[in-house]
């Protein structure tokens, strides 16, 4: 990676501002007490009974996942979109659950829902993830007209869709339970962190089972959260970004597929962070919906679907006309720092070392996106002048 000193976007960002800090360690001394605010908050905003924060959304999914089996100990598969984020397989192997795989429809971030109704019609399935990966939704309502008969749990993963609201509901509420992800480079952030969301009293009694039985975050873990967070606030602005960018140990921007990872309940620390989180939140929101808007001017709706007015999105997807045509972009983005961003590296069928189930299966609509899918930065750093010049590179492919 060059060194290069000059303003740099970063991909994605929610900024955490340094005074959000000093509430984060007042949160830090109230403990569980700030935990049980938030989450109630949560609560009242999505109009559901039951909310639980955890580590991260990658942890949400897991334990939620674990205790949906304990529901149904008979079924042990989990089938997901075959392009995704690497941590919703990654999530699914942690619970000691299989994965399964449905091709998306051609050009579409959305399940080929003929497939899907194939696939669901197995014993053994025992949730869908439909996903609203980067903020498009998922057409949740149809896997649940689907999905019901069957006695399949349909879990959104609202990870990069938080505050998002389609048709006059809000993205977390349209199945039967949901995960959030308040990490970095999401819709917002608290450095890391994730939420369960239900309205089930059967499924939130399951899941507090589950939460209630972790390891809580001491002391020096929220120290460590802490000084992460001074550190985004200030290195995350393009000023400054040039960085850590230029740093290869940190890895931003790599997608690594890891069933390792730490499972404990939210910091006090952290929900002193997320204070004024409803206002923050409607704020990037609003920040995005104006460059979406844009965007959507010089290219139409992103990757087509039968919207009438732009969704909220974290970042822009576009389809390149091919692999060539992405990297060439993606090169003249890095050399002008405009924060233009490579979806995820492969399928989810691509990942070594991963059993779905079907070796000899094909996923062309998901591999397609793998090769050309690439994507727009949308945050409270990314003016209009920028916005031009991504329009520009976007040009000269044509």
């Amino acid at each position: 990676m060059p060194f290069v000193i000059r303003k740099t976007l970063p991909p994605a960002a929610a900024p955490i501002p340094l005074r959000h800090i000093f509430s984060g360690i007042i949160g830090l001394f109230k403990g569980n007490h700030a935990v049980s605010d938030f989450e109630q908050q949560l609560c009242r905003f999505y109009l559901v009974r039951h909310c639980r924060a955890v580590s991260s959304g990658k942890a949400a999914l897991s334990l939620l996942l674990e205790a949906l089996h304990e529901l149904n100990p008979e079924r042990d598969e989990v089938l997901i979109p075959a392009y995704t984020c690497y941590s919703v397989p990654s999530a699914i192997i942690r619970a000691g659950l299989r994965v399964r795989l449905c091709d998306l429809a051609p050009d579409s971030l959305d399940f080929d829902y003929q497939q899907l109704e194939e696939l669901l019609n197995n014993p053994r399935i025992l949730s869908v993830i439909p996903t609203h990966l980067y903020g498009m939704p998922s057409d949740v309502a149809r896997i649940r007209k689907i999905s019901g008969k069957l006695g399949v749990y349909v879990v959104e993963d609202a990870a990069q869709a938080m505050g998002g609201e389609w048709n006059g509901s809000k993205l977390g509420t349209l199945g039967d339970a949901a995960i959030l992800s308040l990490g970095r480079g999401k819709a917002f952030s608290t450095v890391e962190g994730g939420i369960i969301l239900t309205d089930s009293h059967l499924i939130g009694r399951a899941v507090n089972r589950k939460v209630d039985a972790i390891a809580g975050c001491t002391f020096l873990d929220q120290l460590k959260k802490m000084f992460y967070a001074v550190a985004i606030s200030m290195l995350i602005h393009p000023l400054i970004y040039w960085l850590p960018k230029s740093l290869p140990f940190l890895k931003l921007g790599e997608t690594h597929f890891d069933t390792t990872f730490t499972i404990k309940k939210f910091s006090g620390f952290q929900a002193g962070l997320a204070k004024n989180w409803c206002s923050r939140l409607s704020e990037f929101r609003k920040s995005r919906a104006k460059k979406v808007a844009r965007y959507a001017a010089c290219y139409g709706f992103p990757i087509p679907k039968d919207f009438t007015s732009p969704p909220d999105l974290i970042r822009f997807p576009v389809l390149a006309k091919s692999r060539e045509d992405k990297l060439r972009l993606l090169r003249d983005s890095e050399l002008q720092c405009l924060g233009v961003a490579d979806g995820y590296p492969d399928s989810i069928d691509g990942i070594a070392g991963l059993d779905t189930g079907s070796v000899d299966k094909k996923y062309p609509a998901a591999k397609k996106l793998a090769d050309q899918l690439l994507t727009l930065p949308l945050h409270l750093f990314v003016s209009e002048v920028d916005q031009n010049r991504i329009a520009g590179l976007i040009r000269k492919l044509g």
